[in-house]
């Protein structure tokens, strides 16, 4: 049964949800720290197991991590979505991550466990805990080389996602 009066506000509050998580992978993924944040609520706090902490100390210091990377893809897959009541839903998101250093590839498993709560009218996250599935790391000789002329994924916000967006 559902706690929302109809399906439509059962699917506004769905795209909401997924729509803030697919944000927050492209921010993490381009270094649009600004928009990262927007991920959570004032006072929510955020669980990496290598961090704990509210999400501006958490985004600063993989700020950090980031700034020795030069790739970074995030897909979020499976995204299970329990509402609790019309302002909270538990919500489990399977991830996957791609990044590369000077001297390697990880490839990396993980599930975001989330409390969302929608104030003001935003789906935001209130707690997050990231699980650890897996991860694996690959040396690198040399950085990937693309024929000239193809357009390439930068790890910031020179990535063409920016201009195009403008264009349109």
């Amino acid at each position: 049964m559902s706690v929302f009066a109809t399906f439509l506000e059962e699917l506004e509050a769905r795209t909401a949800i997924e729509d803030c998580l697919k944000k927050f992978a492209r921010a993490v993924d381009r270094q649009d720290w600004k928009a990262a944040r927007k991920a959570y609520h004032d006072g929510a706090f955020d669980d990496h197991g290598f961090f704990k902490g509210p999400p501006d100390a958490f985004l600063a210091h993989i700020e950090k991590l980031h700034a020795v990377q030069r790739h970074s893809m995030h897909f979020n897959t499976n995204v299970l979505i329990e509402f609790q009541s019309k302002e909270r839903a538990f919500v489990e998101t399977y991830v996957l991550v791609l990044q590369r250093f000077d001297d390697r590839r990880v490839t990396a498993s993980a599930r975001y466990l989330d409390s969302f709560e929608k104030r003001n009218g935003q789906w935001r996250v209130a707690r997050r805990t990231l699980v650890f599935g897996d991860t694996v790391p690959e040396p690198m000789k040399e950085p990937p080389r693309f024929p000239e002329g193809f357009t390439v994924q930068k790890h910031d916000m020179t990535d063409v996602l920016y201009s195009l967006r403008r264009q349109s």
